[in-house]
């Protein structure tokens, strides 16, 4: 597969004249997480319904690829328009080569006139010497552990939101001629055991979701048989 730069730089040359003409664009990414824990692909169980809107009035797939099922992989695809095997050094393929990313696709965009902002995770193994902030207008990494942030005022509030409000105030603060590209990546759909701090739990999530699941049964999973858990090997009985 050849880079997807080229074509993208196509793309956004074709017609891309005035700030009326470039749509303002924002994407979510959702780490790791699989279609078969969204609504709007049939799970009747894991509740999405803000994303089941999105595809409701939108494009939905059912026929997708990744280059690699990784999840940095994922996000230095996505952000160089190259995969894995084409980015990666000799002698250790996940780190991403100085050239492959010299550019990536929002400095394509950043070229053609675009504002552009990245909040969220980002644990893309990249080059010695490479600085995120070259490459957007505004960045900000917000990872997870802790899930829950500080806030000025001393409140906690969960990461996912603190993306969000980073994504918001980036909107509220765009010039009215400028078209925009907002990178919003979240953490929280991949896997994890638990905040590491004590007293947190498993799995923290907003408390602005409590009492979602609380009319839905929930089912065991279909392997928590006890003969299918006896006949595992010691090594996996963990």
């Amino acid at each position: 597969m050849k880079t997807l730069l080229p074509l993208l730089f196509v793309l956004l040359s074709a017609r891309l004249v005035t700030a009326d003409d470039r749509p303002n664009i924002v994407f979510f990414f959702t780490d790791d997480q699989t279609i078969s824990t969204l609504g709007c692909y049939g799970n009747s169980v894991v509740q999405t319904p803000n994303i089941d809107a999105l595809a409701a009035r939108g494009t939905r797939f059912e026929n997708m690829f990744v280059s690699h099922s990784i999840c940095w992989v994922s996000r230095t695809t996505i952000l160089s328009g190259l995969t894995g095997r084409s980015y990666g050094t000799p002698g250790n393929h996940e780190l991403a080569r100085p050239e492959a990313v010299n550019t990536l696709y929002s400095d394509l965009l950043r070229e053609r006139g675009y504002r552009t902002g990245y909040f969220g995770k980002w644990h893309a193994k990249m080059p010695k010497g490479f600085k995120q902030g070259d490459h957007f207008d505004e960045f900000e990494a917000i990872g997870r552990n802790p899930y829950y942030k500080t806030m000025p005022d001393g409140s906690l509030r969960h990461e996912t939101e603190v993306i969000v409000d980073r994504g918001v105030e980036f909107i509220k603060n765009q010039p009215k001629d400028q078209p925009f590209a907002l990178n919003m990546w979240f953490n929280a759909c991949h896997a994890e055991d638990g905040d590491r701090r004590p007293g947190i739990g498993h799995f923290p999530w907003p408390r602005s979701v409590d009492g979602m699941y609380e009319d839905i049964q929930i089912a065991e999973p279909r392997l928590n048989a006890p003969e299918i858990f006896d006949a595992l090997p010691d090594f996996l009985k963990t």
